[in-house]
């Protein structure tokens, strides 16, 4: 039996338009008739978890029935837009939503544990209907649960329930096991295996979450496990862009990106990849296509050991919603520490630290989405006798460049120094290397700063 050589992922903009299952089919056959068996990984439908996301705050108010047939009708019309009848197979799933609802509803709070169990639906039901999909064109398709391959582990350094079940991170050794299994339900070598993006389970065998946009890590996940050729990520952009071009519209693509430099425009703001998909896709030298379904002649751009070092400033990607802690000299790393476990159990995910002129920087963003963001003033109220100083409604701008040629940076800060001086809080540098530097201005002034950057950077 052919073991799965090609991972496919397909965001929520892909698999939520009639006309690209066309592109997903042809996708599918393309890499059969090339002896290369494929998986495809597949998110919810566009703005389906948003919905579930407002549903959680619908069950606790009692008004969710209205979102539940809302959500049911999206779902089998657009089943019926593809020629599916699929009420039998779909309505399950809309009655553990409600019973999911109504618990909620009775506890009178939505812990984590609930939020994962609503917001995993998203992918449970886009599963169904395109795995229907792929057998009506003809094809052998193996509809797998995620859950049963992506087990997430313990993180020492978030040990709260927020993370644990919102933000997993699951392991991603190579497990023939997994490969085993998958070619014992297979029917032959021609049979496609399709699962959900975002879900996983944890030891206990409850859904967790891999964080927003999680689609692209479990798609990772899989690659390195299964031991892929290749993973190819497909969206509504034609690749990886100098900027976001819906903001700058004179954003370039980039053909080539190492992983270095991707892992640096995903943490700090580029929404085309997650983050977490460099670490095992570099340790296990897995190339990564970003391509769009929208335009499937277009190249995308490629993500590997190799870049374009001709292009000296790679791009000027921006996180919004950004806080920023800053410790007094004097404090300990004991103090440090222990103040990032408070806020990372509040929801906050840490971006950078640095040290500036003796003072420690801590830059966080906030992603608990069931709890409204704690402003300036309550921050320093929970750490008030620390000498603590926060700045929320921030933003960071981050310049990627080119590790090899270091006279970008120079040029960077002389056009900071020159121009925008005034509007900069903070600079941080890369301690370790010369591929970034980021500074921290007021939300207010980000896009124009970013806009600015990269007209006179990259052009």
């Amino acid at each position: 039996m052919q073991a799965v050589q090609v991972v496919l992922k397909f965001g929520g903009s892909s698999v939520a338009e009639v006309a690209h299952w066309k592109t997903i089919a042809d996708q599918v056959q393309y890499h059969l008739d090339n002896d290369r068996r494929p998986l495809l990984v597949l998110s919810a439908l566009k703005n389906v978890s948003n919905l579930l996301e407002a549903m959680l705050h619908q069950a606790l108010a009692g008004v969710h029935p209205v979102a539940i047939a809302h959500l049911k009708e999206l779902h089998l019309g657009f089943a019926s837009q593809l020629g599916l009848g699929l009420h039998d197979q779909l309505t399950p799933w809309f009655e553990q939503l409600e019973s999911d609802c109504v618990a909620i509803n009775r506890a009178g709070q939505i812990t984590p544990k609930a939020h994962a169990r609503i917001l995993s639906f998203g992918e449970l039901l886009s599963t169904t209907i395109g795995s229907a999909f792929l057998s009506l064109q003809g094809f052998d398709v193996l509809l797998q649960d995620a859950r049963e391959m992506l087990i997430a582990v313990d993180q020492p350094d978030k040990q709260d329930q927020w993370h644990h079940y919102t933000s997993a991170i699951c392991g991603y050794g190579a497990d023939p096991t997994i490969s085993t299994s998958l070619n014992n339900k297979s029917k032959g070598n021609n049979t496609i295996v399709v699962t959900q993006g975002f879900i996983a389970s944890d030891s206990s065998g409850d859904t967790v979450l891999l964080g927003r946009e999680g689609s692209d890590t479990s798609a990772a996940y899989l690659a390195a496990i299964l031991k892929v050729k290749n993973l190819e990520i497909w969206t509504d952009v034609t690749g990886v862009f100098s900027a976001n071009p819906r903001e700058i519209p004179e954003a370039r693509q980039l053909a080539k990106l190492s992983y270095q430099q991707a892992l640096l425009m995903a943490k700090f703001g580029a929404k085309v990849l997650h983050p977490r998909v460099m670490q095992p896709m570099e340790e296990n030298q897995i190339p990564v296509t970003v391509r769009s379904t929208g335009q499937p002649q277009h190249p995308g751009t490629l993500i590997s050991h190799q870049s374009m070092p001709q292009v000296a400033v790679k791009a000027v990607v921006h996180e919004t919603n950004v806080t920023q802690i800053v410790f007094p000299e004097s404090s300990s790393g004991g103090l440090i520490r222990r103040v990032s476990e408070r806020l990372v159990s509040q929801g906050f995910d840490p971006l950078l630290e640095r040290k500036i002129a003796g003072k420690h920087h801590l830059i966080l963003n906030y992603s608990n989405s069931d709890k409204a963001q704690p402003g300036d003033l309550e921050l320093l109220s929970i750490f008030a006798e620390e000498g603590l100083k926060a700045n929320a409604n921030c933003a960071l701008i981050t310049l990627v460049g080119e590790v090899s040629n270091r006279q970008w940076m120079m040029e960077a800060v002389d056009l900071l120094d020159n121009l925008l001086s005034e509007k900069i809080l903070s600079i941080y540098y890369d301690n370790n290397n010369n591929d970034s530097l980021s500074l921290l201005v007021k939300s207010e002034n980000n896009l124009k700063i970013s806009q600015q950057l990269h007209r006179e950077l990259i052009g």
